[in-house]
């Protein structure tokens, strides 16, 4: 008699447990993946970056034998945009055209230089002005105390539906 209710109570458990894992793998199978939506402007974007200093490589910077850091880091939503320069001087404007990747909605400029260890006890700042079609969206500057690697993030809204209205 115990051999029988344990057998029930085994085929119970085990019949239930693997009638409920059949029934969620079915209904997993059911649901589709999402197609991503392609977020990104048709337009002209220009960014300039106007750093107060001129840039020397980052003596605390990490580097391994195969990858060295620029003096200067410019990355739109996350993507590098080509710097191709090793030292920037002070007060030059850099210019960057043609650049991709802006997105309807929210967007990140993200700009990281590196100031001379002699100028310690100066602060410094990098200029970034992003334009389309020659209309300025976005004009701000990131700082730093004295001596310290100038980075931030500059956050902007960009609207694709009205034309010359942007969020900063």
């Amino acid at each position: 008699m115990r051999f029988l209710l344990v057998v029930t109570i085994w085929v119970v458990i085990v019949g239930g447990l693997w009638g409920y894992i059949a029934d969620r793998d079915t209904r997993r199978q059911q649901i589709t993946a999402a197609t991503p939506m392609d977020l990104s402007v048709e337009g002209r974007f220009v960014i300039e970056v106007t750093p107060t200093f001129s840039t020397e490589k980052d003596p605390f910077a990490l580097t391994t034998s195969d990858s060295s850091v620029p003096p200067l880091t410019v990355k739109l939503n996350g993507m590098y945009i080509d710097t191709h320069t090793q030292e920037v001087l002070r007060g030059q404007t850099l210019r960057y055209e043609d650049v991709s990747g802006v997105l309807s909605g929210h967007n990140e400029i993200y700009v990281s230089a590196s100031p001379p260890l002699s100028e310690n006890t100066l602060e410094h700042g990098v200029r970034v002005k992003l334009y389309e079609d020659s209309t300025l969206v976005v004009d701000q500057t990131v700082w730093a105390d004295q001596g310290a690697l100038v980075s931030g993030t500059i956050s902007f809204n960009h609207s694709a539906d009205e034309e010359g209205s942007h969020d900063h």
